[in-house]
């Protein structure tokens, strides 16, 4: 698999587009030292398992106690919460099987596969991580008493994104050394070839 592709049409929409789908096909498929997987690894990890763990948790504190109308009791919260968890489990494997599918294939359904998947991973690196923290600092957005937001909490959430933000920039960099390694090498190959 390389990086190296076909010149793409010169408009400035789809120059930033391409690039970003050239980017996520190395982000998902391309080679990578242990520091990139780790990078592209751990957010997966919170991503799955905020996904099955902290959004059954609010769904069942939602129908619970916090929707008034609702007001469930703990049985059929945890049963809606059960039914909430394995959709989300049913999903992450359907979309784990269609990113797949996009391995090396061009169009305009793929090319969306593929960012859908980008803006997935900027989001969990901006938002998701930086909320965990946020939380586990002891910060909330909803509670019985209502939002708090201690200091520490908003510093450590705010000190994440920025990390989140440094880590992107740095695997955007790494992709753009390999690609220019491998656009060189393949010019060489194809000058000897000619030569």
């Amino acid at each position: 698999m390389t990086a190296y592709a076909l010149p793409r049409r010169r408009g400035l929409f789809a120059r930033l587009l391409g690039e970003a789908d050239d980017f996520t096909t190395w982000l998902l498929f391309g080679s990578e030292t242990w520091l990139i997987a780790t990078m592209k690894g751990v957010p997966m990890f919170l991503f799955v398992y905020w996904l099955f763990t902290y959004v059954p948790n609010s769904v069942f504190y939602a129908v619970t106690q916090f929707i008034p109308f609702l007001q469930f009791s703990a049985n059929v919260g945890y049963i809606i919460a059960n039914g909430v968890a394995w959709t989300n489990v049913v999903l992450v494997v359907i979309l784990a099987f269609i990113v797949q599918a996009s391995r090396g294939r061009h169009g305009p359904g793929w090319t969306l596969v593929r960012l859908f998947v980008l803006a997935s991973y900027v989001a969990v690196l901006l938002l998701l991580i930086p909320y965990l923290m946020f939380n586990v600092a002891g910060g909330a957005f909803i509670t019985a008493t209502g939002p708090q937001f201690p200091l520490i909490a908003v510093g450590l959430g705010a000190i994440t994104a920025g990390g989140g933000a440094t880590g992107l920039a740095y695997l955007y960099y790494e992709f753009r050394r390999i690609s220019r390694r491998q656009a060189q090498a393949a010019a060489e190959a194809s000058a000897r070839a000619a030569g």
